[in-house]
Parts: C-alpha cells; structure tokens; sequence
C-alpha cells in the first residue's frame, strides 16, 4: 500500500513540475485557424456586440471566441495579418492584446480561458493564460492609465529594437522610423 502512495505522491509531483515548466507559448508553422474539439460562439462581424469587462475597464472585440465541447471553455482567436520570419516571435502587443481578451472574457462569461490562439499568415501562436502575462498586462494597463491622467508630457526614450513593433508607434507616440 505504502508503494501505491509513493507511486501517485511521485505522479502528481511530476505533473505540477510539467504544468509549471512547460511554454507559454508554442508555435505551429502553419496557419490554423478554429480550434480543435469547439465550436465559434462569437465573432467580430457586422453587428457584434461589444464585450465590457466592468472588472478591470476594458472592453474588446476578438475575431473569434470558441466554446469547447467537452470542458465548454472559451478560447479566443485573434487573426493578424501580417507574416512572420522563420525564426520570429509574435509581437509584443498582439500577445498582451490576446491576454486582454483573457481578461474580457473572464469578466463576461464567468470563466477563465486557459489559451488562446494568435494566427498570422503563416503561423499559429498558442498562448497560455498564466499569471505572469496577466500581471505584466494590469501594469502596463495601470501605467497607461497613470500616463492618460498626467498633464505633463511623458519623455519618449526611442529605440530601434524596442519601436520597431510597436503598436504606440505614429499614434499617440511621437516616435517615427
């Protein structure tokens, strides 16, 4: 009996260790749009309603929203048009755009999407919904809103590596290429 507690204490101890280490995002070298196993509940079409997450202030309107057959977990999809290189990550900013619909969604629906889905032309990020991403994008959101109650002008520090994605560049920053 003693073995059969020493096997499972082993087995659950290998599983946190997995579910802690394992990416947060992976990628798939091909477009995939849909998700396995769901079927589309939303979609930012003519006449889709606008998600208010009263909760954290934000509101969005995904490209996709998937429900899951089994688990009926939400996982959005988010289309981006653009390519990426070989060797290239997702940017920045459609990550933490993802991980605001995490949050939307959470807020509407009443449950917390474990992924969701970044699709470029010629790859699939999924992202995983961790605590890190969502803590990183509450402070970009509070800096942010800092920033829209300041009166004085914020210094803009441009620098090529950090301004070349950036989706602030030629709207409210004065940076350009």
């Amino acid at each position: 009996m003693a073995l059969v507690g020493q096997f499972i204490g082993v087995s659950l101890m290998t599983g946190a260790l997995w579910l802690g280490l394992r990416p947060t995002i992976t990628e798939k070298h091909k477009k995939e749009i849909g998700v396995r196993g769901a079927s589309p509940i939303y979609a930012d079409e003519k006449g889709a309603k606008l998600l208010v997450a009263d909760t954290y202030d934000l509101h969005g309107k995904p490209d996709y929203i998937f429900e899951t057959w089994c688990l009926k977990r939400y996982i959005p999809l988010e289309i981006k048009s653009g390519r990426l290189k070989a060797d290239e990550e997702p940017h920045l900013g459609d990550i933490y755009q993802l991980v605001a619909y995490f949050l939307i969604i959470e807020d509407v629906y009443g449950k917390r999407p474990p992924y969701g889905k970044l699709v470029y032309a010629n790859k699939t990020f999924k992202v995983r919904n961790t605590a890190r991403l969502r803590r990183e994008l509450k402070g970009i959101l509070k800096q942010m809103r800092g920033m829209l109650q300041e009166k004085s002008k914020v210094t803009v520090n441009p620098e090529f590596t950090k301004c070349k994605h950036c989706i602030c560049q030629r709207t409210v920053c004065e940076f350009q290429e």
